[in-house]
């Protein structure tokens, strides 16, 4: 069956070719299939659209970055935030305990829970939004030197939690619209529209598979507590923070490039 729709979404995919004459014989060729199978047009759009929803989910985890010795809210947060839109979580996981100059030193590291096909998903747009957000911080500091100067580290780093911040909620509004409104997904050279029903299904279950998987890891993890907001530099990260492009990296087959709004 998923060969069948696979073949069937490659005559649909050329039916939209610029080439009239490939157009108009893949045309042909789908209303043969489509006949040969019962079904109409509208039908096979409908199965390959739920047909997303039953692919194979395998979940697993893995270390994002280096091991810190103190948690930068600002980053612990745009990853966060991406591993949730993708239907994961992050852990902070204890890695190791090191004596200097007799001081237990204790360093972490972040591990993400996803499912395996998300993973360098999660990684590339995580790696840009940091990028982005060192970016604007330097442009910050071009625009308000003074300010900058004054307030010292505290304001950049309120400015770093209000970016991030901002960031994590435009994630939260972006995955709420397409759970009511859809997503278009991208299947061989098919643009196919996926409706907001295979879109909750689909969401729904990959959680279930990816939050069983974390609590076999880790049968008694706590909930950690959230980070401090404000200070004099959170509106202008807020705003910066607005502005940089969201759109999904490489959702099912990578049609959307980085830094698209």
């Amino acid at each position: 069956m998923a060969r069948s729709l696979s073949v069937l979404s490659k005559i649909l995919g050329l039916t939209a070719s610029s080439n009239p004459h490939e157009a108009k014989l893949a045309e042909e060729k789908l209303e043969q299939q489509l006949q040969a199978r019962g079904i109409t047009r509208e039908q096979l759009e409908q199965q390959l659209d739920m047909s997303t929803v039953d692919e194979e989910i395998e979940a697993i985890s893995f270390r994002y970055g280096k091991p810190y010795k103190r948690i930068d809210p600002a980053t612990a947060t745009i990853l966060s935030a991406v591993a949730r839109f993708y239907n994961g979580s992050v852990v902070y996981s204890f890695d190791d305990a090191d004596y200097s100059d007799y001081k237990r030193v204790i360093t972490r590291h972040f591990e993400v829970f996803s499912s395996k096909k998300s993973q360098i998903e999660i990684e590339v747009y995580t790696d840009y939004l940091l990028q982005a957000l060192e970016d604007d911080w330097a442009k910050h500091c071009k625009e308000d030197p003074f300010q900058v100067a004054m307030m010292g580290s505290s304001h950049r780093n309120s400015f770093r939690k209000g970016w991030a911040n901002k960031v994590a909620s435009r994630f939260y509004e972006m995955k709420k619209d397409e759970e009511e409104n859809g997503r278009q997904l991208q299947l061989d050279s098919k643009t196919v529209n996926q409706s907001a029903l295979a879109v909750q299904k689909k969401n729904n279950s990959e959680k279930e598979i990816i939050r069983a998987y974390k609590k076999q890891k880790y049968p008694k993890l706590y909930a950690s507590s959230g980070f401090t907001q404000g200070g004099s530099g959170s509106s202008a990260g807020r705003s910066a923070g607005g502005n940089v492009g969201l759109s999904r990296q490489m959702a099912s087959g990578g049609y959307k490039a980085l830094g698209g709004s």
